[in-house]
């Protein structure tokens, strides 16, 4: 295997742990409110969601506003469904009511920048991370203090975004 091959295979296998790790960032921010407090009038048992991720609501794909809530009655996460797909922006809040993540989606795809927030008094970006059609592009990283921590990284170019559904 020549250089140029090696390095196509160890970038596939880094975007393929930044989907990975993406994915687990998604089920650890959700999961644990996704049972929670739904919306006014929307029960947890009318809501469920498939294999696919796509949110069903009295067993047909749910489309409209979806809003969850901290005990506390603060929103910990919103965003609009189309046919069960996320889609448009979604925003993740810490309980001081700070924003933790945005992430816009393009019915189900990732689509557009996916940014992570620290619980400070600026409520500074901590990570920001490129998406076109759920294909990595490129992120970046800061300190607390604004300081980069990572230099830009870039996708691979010999990999090929997923079709639109």
């Amino acid at each position: 295997m020549n250089e140029v091959e090696l390095l196509s295979i160890r970038n596939l296998g880094t975007i393929e742990h930044m989907r990975l790790g993406t994915g687990l960032l998604l089920i650890s921010l959700i999961g644990p409110y996704a049972c929670s407090k739904k919306p006014e009038g929307i029960s947890a048992e009318r809501v469920t969601s498939d294999k696919d991720g796509k949110w069903h609501l009295d067993g047909k794909p749910w489309s409209g506003k979806h809003v969850n809530k901290f005990p506390n009655d603060k929103v910990s996460f919103e965003g609009e469904l189309v046919e069960g797909h996320p889609h448009g922006e979604w925003t993740w809040y810490f309980e001081s009511g700070n924003k933790k993540s945005q992430l816009n989606y393009a019915l189900g795809l990732k689509d557009g920048n996916e940014t992570h927030f620290y619980d400070n008094s600026n409520n500074s970006k901590m990570w920001v991370k490129t998406w076109k059609r759920s294909a990595f592009v490129e992120s970046y990283q800061w300190q607390e203090d604004g300081t980069p921590t990572l230099p830009k990284t870039r996708y691979d170019p010999n990999v090929i975004p997923p079709a639109a559904p």
